[in-house]
């Protein structure tokens, strides 16, 4: 009798246990599954573990060959410090401001939505996000960069003020082709006098 009381015993706390085992990893599953999806998700930038600054340090100026030259929304020359500072010039020389010294902090890296994966696994933007500067720097509050890249180098650059998002400045790629609007935006950037860089 008492071997029975004790087996009947162990089987109802077996069964309690063994219940709250599984209703533990059921609770469980879902947070994996978050997790596992981030990873498989993740974009690192082209220039990561490869160039210092992610190649985002010194004087680019537009590329005068090109169109885009030709669109007012291009500073015509950008100087970068060491992926932090950013100062935006109207002229090729940099001698009138339109922002200068302002600080940015970088938030990572997404595949552009028109080109990636499928055409190109390196069409990969990084996004900085203005942290602090003067009033002009709120006119670069969002600023997106294909890195400095190729040979010889070149780079490729959105920006927008505070009413605007990294998400709109991605989806500009998608926008249909107007040669005249000069649309999807997709500026060029050489290193510093330097032009026909973008082949």
């Amino acid at each position: 009798m008492q071997k029975f009381s004790a087996i009947c015993f162990l089987s109802v706390i077996t069964f309690f246990l063994g219940g709250k085992s599984v209703q533990a990893q059921d609770e469980s599953k879902p947070h994996n599954r978050e997790s596992q999806t981030d990873e498989i998700g993740t974009v690192f930038s082209p220039n990561a573990f490869k160039v210092p600054y992610l190649g985002v340090d010194g004087a680019f100026t537009i590329d005068t060959k090109e169109i885009s030259a030709t669109d007012p929304r291009n500073p015509k020359r950008i100087v970068f410090e060491k992926m932090e500072f950013f100062s935006f010039y109207q002229d090729l020389e940099g001698k009138t401001a339109l922002a200068e010294k302002c600080q940015y902090v970088y938030k990572g890296a997404v595949g552009d939505p028109f080109y990636y994966p499928k055409q190109s696994k390196t069409s990969i933007w990084d996004l900085f996000e203005l942290a602090s500067g003067d009033e002009a720097c709120n006119n670069f509050s969002y600023v997106i960069l294909r890195s400095p890249h190729g040979d010889p180098v070149h780079m490729h650059m959105r920006s927008g003020n505070a009413e605007s998002s990294f998400r709109q400045l991605l989806d500009m790629s998608d926008a249909p082709e107007v040669k005249d609007n000069i649309n999807p935006w997709w500026s060029v950037y050489c290193a510093a006098g330097e032009s026909g860089c973008d082949y």
